[in-house]
């Protein structure tokens, strides 16, 4: 959802990792290599293939039974991406300092790149609207704000200002709000009007910036190279005040799994999907607290007090990364671990990436000889490794 696009390359229906590679390696050679949609002959009558014959090659290599018809699944793909690469790119160019001290604001225009038949209500009432660059506005309705959306911005400098016979920006517009349905979660959510779903965001804006700090942003290097970066802010200075309590030790094993679940809207045997601070879904489960042979193991080490505090690490973790780990037998696979500091307790949470995507491992309170008022830091440091995804903001940031 929203940011987390920035960081993944993702097709609606498209689950394998294979088929997800050869569609991004055809978006990207229509973005460097100017790849039209259609093929094409050129001058000596040469066939020349365009996204759409990839789309069909990538189809029936991988089996792909995709929702819609051809020609409006791969327009669909290929409007998208390319778009939102070039929205990236430019709303990086424009917040290059010395872009923005000579332009200071900036200029909705409504069908920029492509006048719609049917224009959207909403999108022709922000048409000619100018803003400050920096207005928060931008954050929520920076174009394309929808499917097939030819909606742009232009900068605008302080002469160009004036002699729209305006001595100031216009009025950021309030935003309003409506309830939708998360597409990932299923859960009612407060959604901006006037944006289609997955589009109330600058795209690109976390990737100029960085979700996280510019040190940490590196890509997931090889299994053999990660190492715990150095220098790193101590969880204890991320930290946030908790409303988590310790629970008493005498309660069956389904009073701690309700704990921690219904935390998240799960319960035992039923599963549900949390979309976490980094934008991605992941399944909560009582699979988190199960050993590899389907045993519950939430009072192994006497985790079961610690519960609501484990919910807590999924839910508002310190920091969330990925990395990759090795099993047993030497498969190497991806892992994303959540991180969280409380005052008397570690908080540690595990998912692990499989052909249909995360998977929970595990969740417990890394403790120095296993007792719950020992809470073991290095076991949490020594995991801060791999691509940070996000890091909660200190209040002074």
């Amino acid at each position: 959802m929203h940011e987390a696009h920035d960081r993944s390359f993702v097709i609606a229906g498209a689950t394998k990792d294979a088929m997800l590679s050869d569609f991004q390696q055809a978006i990207d050679n229509a973005i460097t290599k100017g790849m039209p949609f259609k093929g094409w002959k050129d001058k000596q009558g040469n066939y020349q293939k365009g996204f759409l014959d990839q789309f069909d090659e990538i189809v029936a290599r991988h089996g792909w039974d995709y929702n819609g018809g051809r020609d409006w699944r791969a327009r669909i793909i290929y409007d998208t991406n390319i778009k939102s690469a070039y929205a990236a790119g430019r709303f990086k160019q424009m917040n290059d300092p010395a872009i923005l001290k000579a332009f200071p604001y900036w200029k909705y225009v409504h069908g920029l790149e492509r006048v719609p038949t049917q224009p959207r209500e909403e999108h022709l009432h922000w048409d000619g609207l100018i803003l400050r660059a920096d207005d928060d506005w931008w954050l929520t309705y920076y174009p394309p704000n929808g499917w097939k959306c030819g909606c742009g911005v232009i900068p605008v400098n302080a002469a160009e200002l004036k002699q729209m016979g305006k001595s100031d920006p216009d009025r950021s517009p309030k935003i309003k709000y409506e309830k939708r349905r998360d597409p990932g979660t299923d859960e009612w959510m407060d959604y901006p009007m006037g944006v289609d779903m997955g589009w109330a965001y600058a795209p690109g804006r976390t990737w100029s910036e960085g979700l996280v700090p510019k040190a940490l942003s590196e890509t997931l290097k090889s299994i053999d190279l990660v190492e715990a970066p150095k220098n790193l802010t101590p969880l204890r200075d991320l930290a946030a005040p908790s409303k988590a309590t310790m629970l008493d030790l005498d309660k069956p094993e389904s009073f701690y799994l309700d704990a921690f679940l219904s935390r998240f809207g799960a319960s035992a045997g039923l599963a549900k999907l949390h979309r976490d601070k980094s934008g991605h879904v992941v399944p909560i489960s009582d699979d988190l607290f199960r050993t590899t042979t389907g045993d519950i193991k939430i009072k192994k080490f006497g985790r079961e007090a610690s519960v609501e505090f484990l919910a807590e690490t999924v839910l508002d973790p310190d920091e969330i990364w990925v990395d990759w780990a090795k099993s047993k037998s030497g498969k190497i696979y991806l892992v994303k671990r959540f991180v969280r500091y409380f005052e008397n307790l570690s908080g540690f949470a595990s998912f692990s990436w499989t052909s249909t995507g995360w998977f929970g491992t595990t969740a417990f309170n890394p403790s120095k000889k296993n007792k719950l008022d020992r809470p073991n830091r290095q076991y949490l440091e020594r995991l801060r490794k791999g691509a940070l995804l996000y890091r909660r903001k200190k209040e002074n940031e």
